[in-house]
């Protein structure tokens, strides 16, 4: 299996990246002659309601430039003390042992129209999002953006919803429930 293992970053970041290079997973992933490492958004600032756009970019441009069957999306904020609970299913162990089309650390959901809105709202300033509940089927589970794999044939389907990826950071910005849902699609 040929993985491509994508830190997931911004250029306003960059000391969690750079954390996130200190880490035992970090050395071990770089050292697989299976694995690609790449950092997709180093060079470039993403507004948080436009992550379903870098997500659906990111996942375009990897399906048509990289050779992969699976593709690793992970946050570079993933080893910061705020996501302590990740750390002990943080190994290479855990992460490359599952060979499924959509796989991750913490299966989450669905949520209620109520937690929604409290996600809303720790996330963007009262009034930033008109979220509209009525625009995606947001009772579902996916797995959460921390870290997360796809088939290269989802990554591939994935980076063909430009249009929806737009219309989600509008209506439903949730980077992670958008791949749950286009999985669930395809």
């Amino acid at each position: 299996m040929k993985y491509l293992f994508c830190i997931y970053t911004d250029n306003e970041y960059k000391e969690h990246l750079g954390y996130f290079k200190k880490q035992k997973l970090y050395k071990q992933i770089c050292n697989d002659s299976n694995i690609e490492v790449i950092e997709w958004g180093a060079d470039y600032h993403t507004d948080y309601r436009d992550l379903p756009i870098k997500t659906q970019q990111m996942m375009k441009w990897c399906s048509e430039n990289k050779e992969y069957d699976y593709l690793i999306k992970c946050d570079d904020t993933i080893f910061n003390d705020k996501w302590n609970f990740y750390k002990s299913k943080l190994t290479y162990e855990n992460i490359f042992v599952e060979n499924k089309d959509y796989w991750g650390l913490n299966y989450i959901g669905p949520h209620t129209e109520e937690v929604w809105k409290i996600y809303f709202d720790g996330h963007y300033d009262h009034n930033e999002v008109n979220y509209d509940f009525n625009f995606i089927k947001n009772d579902i589970q996916f797995y959460e953006g921390k870290l997360y794999m796809v088939s290269r044939d989802i990554s591939k389907f994935i980076g063909k919803q430009e249009k929806f990826a737009r219309q989600m950071s509008e209506k439903f910005p949730v980077e992670d429930l958008m791949v749950g849902y286009l999985v669930e699609s395809f």
